[in-house]
């Protein structure tokens, strides 16, 4: 078997370039109409997609910088936060997500309500498995940033669910045709997972 070598201009759609990366929630704002605001309560102040499947479905893996991957096995991303700053408690139903502190320190949380924590320092690393809800928040005193690994099989990637109690701070907040936006393109409030709710109406 013969090694590959390839040419510059073919690697370049296998350079991830940060300075060339567009946030996830520009392309929610663009796309679907949702204010940036709104879509801070689940993000950190930037979450970029360095390397994912050009078919990996939902809102996990918009535009990645590198394509890679026909199975979904796996999505690379990159966290940014502000201090204090972190998404809402979510959950992912079969994909597994793992963490690793490439600055700053960061507070993992798990439980339904948050209940356990560790800290993490840069290049500690957490796995946490599916069905535990998770959050991750900087606790540094400057912007910091977190590797974000998420694996799992193709069809499994649009399984990330939000705690109900968050729905009605949307509306409180934002309003009701907000959160319709938001559920009409898939977001989850139920801590039942879609699929269960799918083969319960069959």
């Amino acid at each position: 078997m013969k090694t590959l070598c390839p040419t510059q201009d073919e690697m370049q759609s296998r350079i991830a370039r940060f300075d060339k990366l567009k946030p996830r929630s520009a392309h929610w704002n663009d796309n679907l109409g949702i204010p940036a605001d709104v879509l801070r309560i689940f993000n950190p102040k930037a979450n970029y997609v360095l390397m994912a499947p050009a078919s990996l479905p939902g809102r996990l893996s918009p535009n990645p910088a590198i394509v890679d991957g026909d199975k979904g096995v796996i999505r690379v991303g990159l966290a940014v936060a502000a201090p204090n700053d972190g998404p809402e408690l979510h959950v992912h139903w079969k994909t597994h997500e793992t963490f690793m502190a490439l600055s700053g320190r960061w507070l993992i949380r798990w439980g339904d309500e948050g209940q356990e924590s560790v800290e993490l320092a840069p290049y500690d690393m957490i796995a946490i498995p599916p069905k535990v809800a998770r959050q991750f928040i900087n606790i540094s005193d400057q912007d910091a940033h977190l590797l974000v690994i998420i694996q799992g099989q193709l069809e499994d990637f649009d399984d990330v669910g939000r705690l109900p109690a968050v729905r009605q701070k949307i509306i409180d907040q934002y309003g009701a045709d907000v959160l319709d936006k938001m559920e009409n393109n898939g977001w989850d409030f139920s801590l039942v997972p879609k699929s269960m709710r799918q083969e319960a109406q069959a």
